[in-house]
């Protein structure tokens, strides 16, 4: 009698006796664990600076200085996936009253200042306290986690 090709079960398995789909989760699981190693990393020296020259001011002024500093942002993360995507920063904003924290959000390369009463989108209004907290340098706001980074590029990950 010939067997099934198809069967009400999902389970597959390979000539190991191995279940293939708990093998593709498994790896699934390995690769967050690994993203998570790597969003750990201490900062590089360049990438910090990148960040300083942003947060001075003068760089809003010249395009071609700021488009420089977006890509060493972005030189920074280009071995991580797209689907955990880098979405900006959130820092303590030094322009003075009224002004509590910028962003920079990196799918429009822009830079927001906020004042204490304004709200910011949700994904960046997560990192706001942790900003204003002033243990950390800015705040990477991620998909689904926050990365807080300090003067030394050491990284606390917030989920």
């Amino acid at each position: 009698m010939p067997r099934p090709i198809i069967t009400g079960n999902t389970r597959q398995e390979n000539k190991m006796g191995l279940n293939i789909n708990e093998d593709i989760n498994a790896k699934i699981r390995m690769d967050k664990t690994l993203l998570e190693k790597r969003l750990r990393n201490k900062r590089s020296n360049e990438y910090m600076e990148a960040i300083k020259r942003l947060d001075v001011g003068g760089c809003e002024q010249c395009k071609k200085q700021f488009d420089e500093c977006v890509e060493e942002i972005k030189n920074e993360f280009k071995d991580i996936p797209q689907a955990n995507l880098f979405v900006g920063l959130v820092a303590k904003c030094y322009l003075g009253e009224p002004y509590e924290v910028h962003t920079l959000d990196m799918t429009g390369n822009i830079i927001n200042h906020y004042k204490t009463s304004e709200s910011m989108e949700p994904l960046f209004e997560r990192a706001r306290s942790l900003a204003l907290h002033g243990n950390y340098e800015y705040i990477e706001v991620y998909t689904d986690c926050l990365c807080a980074v300090k003067r030394d590029g050491s990284v606390s990950m917030v989920k």
